[in-house]
This record gives C-alpha cells, structure tokens and sequence, in this order.
C-alpha cells in the first residue's frame, strides 16, 4: 500500500457546466467565442471557470477542430545563432505579436536548412496540427516542391529576390544599399568602401556598387567580412592595417551590411585609435536597437520589422493562398556615425 495524497482530479467543461447552470455546448461557446452568449451567460461560466480551475484541453481542441491555433517559426540552426543578432530577435519577437493578435500562438524552432531535415520538421509542424510555418530563409535553397506536399501553409521570410512557386517577402536590401552609400558620398567623402560577404550577387554589394557608380566615384575597398560581431571587428583591424600600409589610398568612408559587423568594426576602431566619423565615418544596415545603442550611434537603414511580420502572418493565415514576392521599403535613420547629428533615434 503506497501513501501520500491522491492527485486531486482535474475539473470537466462538463462540470464547469453542472456549476454555470449551462450545457457543455454553451461553456464552448463562451472559451471559443464560436457563438453568441448572453453576458449573464458568459460571466457565469467564467466565475465556474475560475472557481473550478478549469483549463481546456488544446491537444483534444486540436484533434477535434483539426487546429492547434499556433504557427511555427523555423529559423536556420548553426555555430552562429540566430537569436544572437538583435534585428532577428526583434522580428521574431513582432512576429509572436502579430500572430497573438489573430489569436494564434507561436512557436520557435531551429533546425538545419538541410532539406530533408526542414521536410522532416513539416511532416512533425502537419502531425501537431500546426496551422502554418514562418521559414527564416537561410543559405541554403529550399525544396518548395516537397514542402508543399506536406500540405502545410508556409511563407519564407528575409527573402531579397523572388523565387518562382514560393511565397515570401523582405526587405528591399539594394535599395537601402543605395540610400546607404549614397548618404555616405552626400557628405563629401571621395569613395565608400563596403564591409559585408564575398557574394558579388548579394543585393547590397550590388546597391553599393550602383550607388558610387551613379556618383561617380570609384568603389572600394570591399573588405570580406562574416555577418557577426568577430567577423566585424577582424574586417575592421584589416582597415586599420590598410589605412596605416598606404594612408594617401584609405577610404574614409564604409558601409557595412549589418548593424551586428558594424559594431565589431566600431570595436575594432576604438581598439587602434579611430575617431568616428572624424577618421573615418561608417554606416550600416538592418535598424536594430544595437545601432541604437552603440557608440557612437549608428546610422543604419531600418528594416520594417513591424511591417513585415503583420504581412507574413496575414498572408499565412489568408484562405486563398499565394506565391508572391513581397518587397518592402525600408528607412535611413541618421546618427552620428556618419557625420549626422545624432537624432536619438
């Protein structure tokens, strides 16, 4: 014979029901919002409800309704997280808003963007009767083919260039490369140099490179660079190398493909003596609250996170689906890094 105190029973809607003076089909009514119930109703069953303890049961709900209410976020897994670059954290986080504002929860998930490990994840997403998935695109081509035969909704975000059968959207990463660089000429500097990844088809390599051929200056450098923190700070130890190797060549001007290698480069400024933007003058990309926040302030070209993430969730829960590319404008706030007055913003 074991001892203790027995688990107390959890409460029914059936009893919420015996308590509310109501049917099972009413309690229904008034948890889902599924019917109209009068206000002495509704304020009955929930005081039952409160008194009671009651919490339905969503794995059944789902089973029966074929619906969890929730969406997967799937973002890439890897030695760099994700979730370490504050512009992600902060889309993530307007994504949950925007998905908890049409009464859906949202759940976050990183995996290999290999592709039979993301169409393992959908076939998991389609078994939990999850109702659509968010997919951060990373690197690496998605199978859209066989991810649509799961038969889950799906959307791919921080999309730059349309991909024909998928539906995504992103920011319109030339054009704020453009509205970039050129800021920086506007302010009289001779050349801009560019610190991002070695991809020549990167939309923003290819803005910087529009943007001083429009102005007739010669680009350079570029100057490879990983899209973190340590990536940004040895991009920008090799400036400093570069400037001190041939000081009569060196830019005075750079733009860098995100906040996050922006602040790795103002580091490395700062460790070897570099005032900015007296030295040399720098602005990035993406519009997170480290640019905010560093030293000086950044200039960035904002991505319109908010924008984004109410599209994304719009068109993932619309009932006639779509493959479009949705491009967004974006909007250059300017600090000090650059020359700017810093506006605080």
């Amino acid at each position: 014979m074991t001892g203790g105190t027995p688990t107390p029973r959890k409460a029914t809607r059936r009893d919420v029901a015996r308590l509310a003076g109501v049917s099972d089909a009413v309690v229904s009514y008034t948890l889902n919002g599924t019917a109209p119930v009068a206000a002495t109703t509704a304020e009955r069953v929930l005081a039952a409800v409160e008194q009671l303890g009651y919490r339905p049961n969503q794995a059944a709900r789902a089973l029966r309704s074929g619906s969890a209410d929730t969406l997967a976020f799937l973002v890439p897994s890897s030695s760099d997280p994700v979730f370490t670059n504050p512009f992600f954290g902060e889309y993530a986080s307007t994504l949950e808003a925007a998905a908890r504002d049409r009464g859906y929860a949202l759940y976050t998930t990183a995996t290999s963007f290999h592709p039979d490990e993301v169409l393992a994840r959908f076939r998991e997403f389609a078994a939990r009767q999850i109702d659509g998935v968010l997919v951060l695109a990373g690197d690496t081509p998605l199978d859209s083919t066989a991810l649509d035969r799961v038969g889950l909704p799906w959307i791919a975000l921080n999309v730059a260039t349309r991909e024909r059968g998928v539906a995504s959207l992103g920011t319109d990463l030339r054009a704020g490369a453009v509205a970039t660089t050129t800021h920086l000429l506007e302010h009289g500097h001779g050349s801009v140099g560019f610190v991002g990844q070695d991809d020549p088809s990167e939309p923003r390599y290819i803005g910087w490179l529009q943007a001083c051929a429009a102005a007739g200056v010669p680009a350079g450098p570029f100057v490879a660079a990983e899209v973190t923190r340590p990536g940004g700070r040895d991009a920008g130890h090799r400036i400093v190398d570069d400037r001190a190797a041939d000081p009569g060549r060196a830019p005075r001007a750079f733009f860098v493909a995100s906040d996050r290698t922006a602040v790795g480069v103002l580091r490395a400024f700062h460790e070897r003596g570099i005032r900015v933007p007296e030295d040399i003058a720098i602005a990035s990309f993406d519009g997170s609250s480290e640019a905010e926040y560093a030293w000086p302030g950044l200039t960035t070209f904002r991505q319109p996170v908010d924008e984004m993430a109410r599209s994304a969730v719009t068109r993932l829960l619309a009932t006639d689906r779509d493959h479009a590319h949705e491009l967004f404008p974006g909007e250059l706030v300017l600090r000090r890094s650059c020359g700017c007055p810093d506006a605080g913003r």
